[in-house]
């Protein structure tokens, strides 16, 4: 979507105010977003002391979804453009904390409460066999948010933290979650959904990576 969007003042991770002189005048605006540059074809510009910023390498950089609705010139982030009315929601947040009570439990190494929640069936590809054991990858997972779902399940991004035996800083990935009878069905990575990052800011003052 080649389009600028202006990004409201409430917005203040992303926008930015410059004085007039020469520095706004040459300088070129870079785009971070959670510690990482986000690179774009459209460069940010400078307008009457506004930085515009194209919203698709945002979105992106946050993860999130975006839309764009050409004949009804509307712009959707994280939204359904055919929404209507919700439906299930007490579904979905049952779903939300069983898998989120399975990610704590399996970044925690609690096997007895990880195999508590899951169907006899269970099958994943987080790890091979069996349930990681020990403590030396202990605690890696620093944030997780559901980004989609379906009738059966629903998928959670992850961004984990740089371990001693990896050569990544920071790995950002979708897992799906399917359900079976208030269980859990399965956990498998998202083909393709796996990036690495320099870092990543959870919140100022708290990042992980270099």
């Amino acid at each position: 979507m080649k389009r600028w969007t202006k990004i409201g003042i409430s917005a203040a991770l992303f926008t930015t105010i410059f004085s007039a002189g020469a520095y706004a005048a040459t300088a070129v605006p870079k785009i971070f977003v959670n510690g990482n540059q986000v690179k774009s074809s459209l460069q940010p510009k400078i307008i009457d002391g506004s930085v515009y910023i194209p919203i698709r390498a945002v979105s992106e950089g946050l993860g999130a979804d975006i839309q764009w609705d050409n004949k009804a010139k509307n712009v959707y982030v994280d939204s359904d453009p055919n929404f209507k009315m919700e439906t299930s929601a007490t579904a979905y947040v049952f779903g939300r904390n069983l898998a989120f009570k399975w990610i704590m439990a399996y970044d925690e190494r609690s096997v007895a409460e990880a195999n508590a929640l899951v169907a006899p069936s269970f099958k994943t590809d987080i790890y091979k066999e069996s349930f990681p054991g020990g403590t030396y990858n202990l605690a890696t997972i620093v944030d997780m948010k559901v980004v989609a779902r379906s009738e059966i399940g629903l998928t959670v991004r992850i961004v984990q933290r740089v371990t001693a035996e990896d050569d990544y800083k920071v790995k950002v990935e979708k897992w799906d979650f399917i359900f079976e009878n208030n269980k859990i069905k399965s956990v498998k990575v998202v083909p393709k959904s796996t990036k690495y990052l320099d870092r990543y800011t959870l919140f100022p003052g708290t990042s992980f990576g270099i």
